[in-house]
C-alpha cells in the first residue's frame, strides 16, 4: 500500500492512534475463545499474516473519515455552508475587512466569471448566498491546489477531523478496557486505559473549537494563496 503524504498524516496516523485501545485489550485478552481470534486479528508481528492487521487499519481509516466528515464537520458547519470559507466571504461576516471581500470577489469574478451574492442578497436569501460562495471556494481550491502551506494546514485538519471522529469509538473501547482491567487485577493497564479514556474524551469535548480554530486557519491561508 502507498500513501501520499496527507493520507499518511490526515488519515493512517489518526486510525493508528485510535486502535490503541484496541491493542491494549487485545495484549492481555484473557476471555476464552476471544484470545486466539484477537491474537490472529489484531497483533502485528514481524513474522506471520498480518493481512487481517492491516484490514483492520484500513477501516478504520474509513470510518474515522466518515465519523469525522460526516457527523461532526456536517454538525458544525452544516455540510458547508458555514465553513470559514464560506462565512468570511459574507458582507455580515467580520473576519476579513470588506476591502479585501471585495477583492477577493473581483478576482473570483474574473477568474470563473461568477458574482458573488450583494449585501442586499444576503439580507434577502442567506442559504442561497452561501450555497453560490461553496461552489466558488471549490474553484478556488482547484485553482490553488497544494501550493506552498496550503497541504499542511489541510493535513493538519484533516489529522484533527478524522482523529476526532475516530474517538466516538476509541472511547467506548477503552472505557472498556477501564473496567475489563482492573476487575482482572492489572493496575498498570487499568490506568493506561484510563489516560486513553481522558484524550478520547478530550478529544469529544473540544471537537468544536478545535475544528472551528483549524479550518479558520486553512481559510485564511486559502484566501491568501490564491493571491
Amino acid at each position: 500500500m502507498k500513501f501520499d503524504s496527507y493520507t499518511l498524516t490526515a488519515r493512517l496516523y489518526p486510525a493508528i492512534i485510535c486502535l490503541l485501545p484496541f491493542l491494549v485489550f487485545t495484549i492481555s485478552c484473557k476471555i476464552d475463545g476471544l484470545e486466539s481470534i484477537f491474537d490472529g486479528l489484531l497483533k502485528v508481528r514481524i513474522l506471520g499474516n498480518i493481512t487481517s492487521s492491516i484490514v483492520l487499519l484500513y477501516f478504520l481509516m474509513l470510518t474515522n473519515r466518515f465519523l469525522g466528515k460526516f457527523l461532526f464537520g456536517g454538525l458544525i458547519f452544516n455540510d458547508g455552508l458555514n465553513l470559514p470559507t464560506t462565512r468570511f466571504l459574507l458582507y455580515s461576516d467580520s473576519e476579513f475587512s470588506e476591502q479585501y471581500k471585495d477583492k477577493i470577489r473581483q478576482k473570483i469574478n474574473k477568474n470563473f466569471k461568477i458574482i458573488l451574492p450583494s449585501r442586499e442578497d444576503e439580507l434577502s436569501d442567506i442559504n442561497s448566498c452561501k450555497k453560490r460562495i461553496v461552489e466558488a471556494v471549490g474553484l478556488i481550491r482547484n485553482k490553488v491546489k497544494n501550493g506552498n502551506l496550503l497541504l499542511q494546514h489541510d493535513m493538519e485538519y484533516g489529522f484533527a477531523r478524522n482523529l476526532i471522529g475516530g474517538s466516538i469509538i476509541a472511547v467506548c473501547i477503552s472505557g472498556f478496557d477501564i473496567f475489563y482491567f482492573m476487575k482482572l487485577g492489572n493496575v498498570s493497564l487499568g490506568y493506561l486505559s484510563i489516560i486513553l479514556t481522558i484524550f478520547f474524551s478530550l478529544c469529544l469535548i473540544l471537537n468544536r473549537p478545535i475544528i472551528n480554530h483549524l479550518g479558520k486557519v486553512y481559510a485564511k491561508r486559502l484566501f491568501q494563496e490564491y493571491f
